[in-house]
């Protein structure tokens, strides 16, 4: 499927959502019908999360997803991403991209990380100075070391 087809189908889904929202039910009730097809149409595109995630810590390093040590987390928690989606009127497909673009970072952190940042109160949202541009500040905040994904970048490049 090209990335034409897939941000139709995306499209398909933030209309879906703002309907619901606009009927007045909770961002519980529609966020799934969301995060799934960004997960799977945008984000995994590229094949498994160890291929497509865009960071991966210092610490994460030489660690497989199958030793169940490593968690998969969106650099921007993906509520940001979710808003800024839904905030757009008439969503056309450059919009939804640029939006997928801007929030849709993700990195391989170590659980030990994971709970770092958890214990910082950032699992779901960014620093207070955070920039509203900088994907990693979270992770700087807390002293979480990236390097850009190997994997990920044989695809980008």
């Amino acid at each position: 499927m090209n990335d034409t087809k897939r941000l139709e189908l995306i499209s398909e889904a933030v209309l879906y959502c703002q309907r619901v929202r606009d009927l007045g039910m909770p961002v519980s009730a529609y966020s799934k019908a969301l995060r799934e097809p960004i997960h799977f149409l945008w984000e995994r595109r590229f094949g498994s999360k160890e291929k497509c995630a865009t960071y991966r810590s210092k610490a994460a390093i030489g660690i497989s997803l199958k030793n169940r040590q490593l968690i998969y987390d969106h650099s921007i928690p993906f509520r940001y991403l979710q808003k800024a989606l839904l905030a757009i009127e008439s969503p056309s497909l450059l919009q939804i991209e640029t939006v997928l673009e801007k929030y849709g970072c993700t990195a391989l952190i170590t659980i030990n990380e994971d709970f770092q940042l958890k214990a910082s109160g950032f699992n779901h949202r960014m620093p207070h100075d955070w920039d509203g541009i900088d994907p990693l500040a979270r992770y700087r905040s807390v002293r979480i070391e990236l390097l850009k994904n190997e994997l990920f970048m044989r695809h980008v490049e």
